[in-house]
């Protein structure tokens, strides 16, 4: 356990913990990100938090990934082409259901994003700042894109923010590695479930 202090009120943030992601047989599953996440053992380790604030009544918040039905495709990049023509994660399908694993409670928000930011077409800032949340518990996947991505956005926001590393996962391994050891450690504290609830 290491030596710090917990900055004001902490919210824990679930990202991307969504069936077509992590759920086996879901339809984003052949990404590799679903294996990574059992690999990795990090569903377990999301369920020791959720028990830990919700014992405390802290706020715990989801984010799924939610692709319009239609919209402006950018010209480069494989990731543009495949949201467009698999018809996925689209609004009341399965796919942007929380997996059972980690089902909301009672009252949980669900905040929907799109394209990456977790903070764009929706209120979870606004939600944050009524709560009072100071720090953020960020967990989910992936750790490449919409880990990282999170974690600069709340910088940008001045939230105080805090990575359990045994609660993300990415199916690249290396980059997983790398976001974790070498990108967000100047803006964060990179650290483990047993020592967020230690201070909680």
């Amino acid at each position: 356990m290491s030596e710090w202090a917990l900055a004001g009120k902490p919210g824990l943030l679930v990202v991307h913990m969504q069936n077509s992601i992590c759920k086996v047989g879901g339809s984003l599953e052949g990404m590799g990100h679903c294996q990574a996440v059992r690999a990795a053992g990090i569903i377990p380790n999301i369920q020791a938090l959720q028990t830990g604030f919700r014992a405390r009544l802290l706020p715990v918040i989801f984010v799924v990934a939610q692709h319009p039905e239609k919209f402006h495709v950018p010209a480069y990049g494989p990731f543009w082409p495949a949201a467009r023509d698999l018809g996925i994660n689209l609004k009341g399908t399965e796919d942007v259901q929380i997996i059972d694993e980690l089902a909301p409670a009672a009252g949980e928000p669900i905040f929907c994003n799109w394209p990456f930011d977790v903070f764009r077409v929706n209120k979870l800032e606004k939600h944050l700042r009524r709560q009072g949340v100071e720090t953020v518990v960020l967990t989910g996947v992936a750790t490449g894109m919409a880990i990282s991505h999170a974690s600069f956005s709340l910088a940008d926001r001045l939230f105080s923010l805090i990575v359990p590393s045994d609660t993300c996962a990415d199916a690249r391994a290396n980059l997983h590695q790398a976001v974790l050891e070498e990108m967000l450690p100047p803006i964060g504290l990179i650290t483990t479930t047993e020592d967020v609830l230690a201070h909680l």
